[in-house]
C-alpha cells in the first residue's frame, strides 16, 4: 500500500469535499470527464438562474468578452502561453480542426502522425486528405514496454522529407496513456521547417506543460477532462508567430480587427491580431465559461497545479505496480511514461464486460473504443482519488477475474 502522510490525507479529504461526485462513486474516469468542483457548479447554477429569471440583454455580451478574456488568463497561467496565443473553443476536437482547415495546404504536403492518435485529428486527416491531396504518414508506436522512446523519436525524424510539413501527435495518448516527449519532437520538427499540432485533451490539467519552454507551434485542448470544466468548452492554443499562417475558417464579430471595419466591396476581412481571430464568442454559452473560469481557478489558487502533477503520475504508478501482480493482467502504459491514464488487459476478459462488471461496483472505469487498438480498460488516476480506492479497485479486479 502506498503511504500518505497526514497533512496530504487532509488536503485530499478536503477537495474530495468540494467535489461530491469523488465519493458517491470510485471516480476514476477523468479521461472522459472530470468530476465538477463546487465552485464550477455553483456559478454554472447561478448564471443559468440570473438568465432565466432576468433575461439576456445588451450588456450581456461585454460581460461574455470580459469573462473570455479572464479565462484565457487562466489557461495561459497552466500552459506556459500569453493570453493573446489563447483562443476558446468548444473542444479540442474544434481546436485539432481550426488548425487543420486553416492551414494553406498544397498538393503533395505530407503530415506525419502516429498510429495511436484519437479519431478528432484522423478524421479531419482523411477529409483534408481527400480534398487537398495531401498525404498522412503514420509512425508505429510499439505497445507496453516494448516502447522505446528513443527508438520512436528516431523514426520520426527519419519519416520526415522535404515535403512535410506538420507533425500531428497527441502528448499524452487517450488509447495507450503513453506520455511522447513533445519538446524533443519539436527541436526535431523545427530544424526540419516542420510544425508540430499537439492534441493535448490528456495532458493540460493532468502533466506539466509548457508551450513557450517547448516551443510548440500548435495545441489544442479540452475543458471537460484533467481542467474539471464543464462540456462544451476547450482552447486552442496558437503561437504568436504562427497565428498569420493559419487563417481562420469561420469567422464571427469577435474574431475580426474591428467588427464596424469591413470591407463591403472587396473579399477581405483584417482579423483580430491574436488568437481570438478564431473564435466563436456569440455562441459561448455563460454558465458553461463561468463554470470553466471558476474550475480554472479552484485548480490555480485552491489546489495548486504542481501538487495536482505530482500527486497524479504518483498515483498512476501505483495503479501500474497493483496490476502488474494481478495473475493475468497485462499493463499497455509503459512504466515511466504515464501519466494520469493506466491501460490494461487482463486475459480472458474482453475489456467491456470486465469494466461492466467494475462499473457495477462503483469503480467507474471505462475501455477504450474498439479502433483504438489495443483497445484497453482504461483507469484515470485524479489527484482527489485516493490511495485506498486503487488498493481496492486492484482486490475487485482480482475478485472479478479469478
Amino acid at each position: 500500500m502506498l503511504t500518505q502522510p497526514d497533512e496530504e490525507r487532509e488536503k485530499v479529504a478536503a477537495i474530495r469535499a468540494q467535489m461530491p461526485a469523488t465519493t458517491a462513486v470510485h471516480y476514476l474516469n477523468t479521461g472522459t470527464n472530470g468530476p465538477l468542483p463546487k465552485m464550477g457548479a455553483d456559478i454554472m447554477r447561478e448564471a443559468a438562474e440570473k438568465e432565466y429569471l432576468q433575461g439576456r440583454y445588451l450588456p450581456f455580451i461585454e460581460e461574455l468578452y470580459s469573462e473570455m478574456d479572464a479565462t484565457r488568463r487562466h489557461l495561459a497561467r497552466i500552459v506556459g502561453a500569453s493570453p493573446e496565443e489563447i483562443a476558446l473553443t468548444q473542444s479540442a476536437t474544434e481546436g485539432l480542426n481550426i488548425i487543420l482547415w486553416g492551414l494553406r495546404w498544397l498538393p503533395g504536403d505530407e503530415v506525419l502522425t502516429t498510429s495511436l492518435e484519437h479519431v478528432a485529428s484522423l478524421a479531419p486527416l482523411s477529409l483534408i486528405k481527400s480534398r487537398h491531396g495531401i498525404v498522412v504518414k503514420y509512425v508505429e508506436v510499439k505497445y507496453g514496454d516494448e516502447y522505446d522512446e528513443e527508438e520512436f523519436v528516431s523514426c520520426v525524424e527519419r519519416m520526415i522529407t522535404p515535403r512535410t510539413r506538420l507533425l500531428v501527435i497527441s502528448h499524452v495518448s487517450t488509447s495507450t496513456g503513453i506520455t511522447f516527449p513533445i519538446r524533443a519532437l519539436v527541436e526535431i520538427c523545427h530544424a526540419h521547417k516542420v510544425c508540430v499540432l499537439v492534441d493535448g485533451a490528456q495532458a493540460v490539467g493532468a502533466v506539466p506543460v509548457d508551450m513557450h519552454e517547448w516551443a510548440v507551434d500548435f495545441c489544442a485542448m479540452t475543458g471537460r477532462k484533467w481542467l474539471l470544466g464543464p462540456e462544451g468548452v476547450g482552447a486552442l492554443y496558437v503561437a504568436k508567430e504562427r497565428i498569420a499562417e493559419v487563417d481562420p475558417t469561420f469567422i464571427s464579430p469577435t474574431s475580426v480587427r474591428n467588427r464596424s471595419d469591413l470591407d463591403m466591396v472587396s473579399p477581405f476581412v483584417v482579423p483580430a491580431p491574436s488568437a481570438a481571430r478564431y473564435q466563436l464568442a456569440t455562441s459561448m454559452y455563460r454558465p458553461t465559461l463561468l463554470g470553466f473560469q471558476k474550475s480554472l481557478e479552484y485548480l490555480l489558487e485552491h489546489v495548486g497545479m504542481d501538487w495536482i502533477y505530482s500527486r497524479i503520475q504518483r498515483l498512476a504508478r501505483h495503479m501500474q505496480g497493483l496490476l502488474r501482480e494481478i495473475p493475468g493482467a497485462r499493463v499497455v502504459t509503459p512504466l515511466g511514461r504515464e501519466a494520469g491514464l493506466v491501460g490494461f488487459h487482463v486475459d480472458g476478459w474482453h475489456p467491456s464486460d470486465l469494466c461492466m462488471r467494475l462499473n457495477e461496483r462503483k469503480f467507474m472505469l471505462r475501455p477504450e473504443p474498439e479502433h483504438q487498438l489495443p483497445a484497453p480498460a482504461r483507469i484515470s488516476t485524479g489527484f482527489y482519488n485516493t490511495e485506498e480506492e486503487l488498493d481496492q479497485l486492484a482486490e475487485a479486479i482480482r475478485d472479478i477475474v479469478t
